[in-house]
């Protein structure tokens, strides 16, 4: 039983060592708002015509609009980051058929748009209405304090309905990341997760050899 137990401990040695190792940097940014809007609406002061509704394609829930509308519907609370330099990932899904189903996406205060399904003097056209749902990725540098403003936008080829949002998040893109090595020289850190790994597996293989 002993033996047994020693294989698994440098086992669980090595899995820990090597996810240590390989988690992607985003993982160390900071999270400044995430909303998967399983919750309902508790993270918006403003609703306007934005409602929760089951994901036509997934089954879980997601925001959609129940009008279409011009200036901002939906408001978030206010969001604070000292840096000012933000990173917004989300999920958006148009389902019109005419390629401009009219979901935007920006902030306040100065009624910024970051992204919408059509080109305007004052958004780029970022996201796509494919009739799946596809992950958005916008850097942006702005105020200290913001609030999310999203829309389903009138003057788009669309109509109400036909543009949902999900799985918000917005990081700090000057937050903590990993350090990297000078010159691909291995850091003292990643040398221990190295050796960590290595004695898991050297434990791992004794046990198989007895």
């Amino acid at each position: 039983m002993k033996k047994k137990t020693a294989g698994i401990n440098s086992g669980m040695v090595l899995l820990l060592a090597l996810t240590i190792l390989f988690l992607p940097t985003s993982v160390f940014s900071a999270t400044l708002f995430f909303d998967d809007f399983e919750s309902g609406l508790g993270q918006w002061a403003t609703i306007g015509y934005g409602v929760v509704v089951t994901d036509p394609l997934q089954g879980d829930h997601a925001l959609k609009f129940t009008a279409i509308t011009s200036g901002g519907d939906i408001l978030s609370n206010p969001v604070s980051n000292a840096t000012g330099s933000y990173i917004l990932t989300f999920d958006y899904l148009g389902t019109c058929t005419s390629g401009n189903c009219g979901g935007f996406i920006g902030y306040e205060p100065g009624d910024v748009w970051l992204g919408g399904t059509v080109v305007l003097p004052y958004a780029p056209d970022l996201l796509p209405d494919t009739g799946s749902w596809e992950k958005v990725t916008i850097a942006f540098t702005g105020p200290t304090a913001i609030s999310f403003q999203l829309e389903d936008f009138s003057g788009s080829g669309g109509g109400p309905g036909d543009a949902y949002f999900d799985n918000i998040l917005l990081t700090d893109a000057d937050g903590p990341t990993p350090p990297q090595p000078p010159n691909g020289v291995a850091e003292p850190a990643t040398m221990l997760l190295l050796g960590l790994g290595l004695a898991g597996l050297a434990g791992v293989r004794r046990k198989f050899q007895k």
